[in-house]
């Protein structure tokens, strides 16, 4: 079975962390997050990642014309849908993304190493951010 193959499916979300430059790790939505990612059989993929049971602001803490519904949304949900290619020699799974929550995103490209080991998969940002932190997202296949 191709990596490819091993990679098809949907994965449920176990940590979401961010890996500081001092070695120190940060949980962006919390110790608990939520999240469901899908990678299908004919290449596409879509990814949700959310802080459950997180209160929404109260309004007169928002700018004009915030919802707090919409602030919660933007603060403690992320999304995105698209294509996805795997380079299985260098373990490197692509998103091309084609939509996301955050606009600016959509027509990027976010590779990813992947670890597979038995029913987890680790997916780590193959670059540190702005703030010289990488990302790394652990699943867990589910199972019926």
């Amino acid at each position: 079975m191709t990596d490819t193959q091993r990679l098809v499916g949907c994965w449920l979300l176990k940590a979401y962390q961010l890996e500081q430059p001092d070695g120190s790790v940060i949980h962006p939505m919390g110790e608990q997050p939520a999240g469901l990612l899908v990678y299908s059989p004919g290449g596409h993929m879509s990814v949700h990642l959310s802080q459950p049971g997180t209160q929404p602001p109260a309004a007169e803490q928002l700018p004009p014309g915030v919802s707090p519904d919409l602030a919660l949304s933007y603060a403690c949900y992320s999304s995105y849908f698209g294509r996805y290619s795997v380079d299985s020699a260098q373990q490197l799974v692509t998103h091309h993304l084609e939509g996301a929550s955050v606009l600016a995103w959509a027509g990027s490209e976010f590779p990813r190493r992947y670890a597979l080991e038995g029913t987890r998969l680790t997916l780590s940002a193959t670059a540190v951010n702005e703030h010289g932190t990488r990302a790394v997202l652990i699943w867990e296949r589910e199972t019926e």
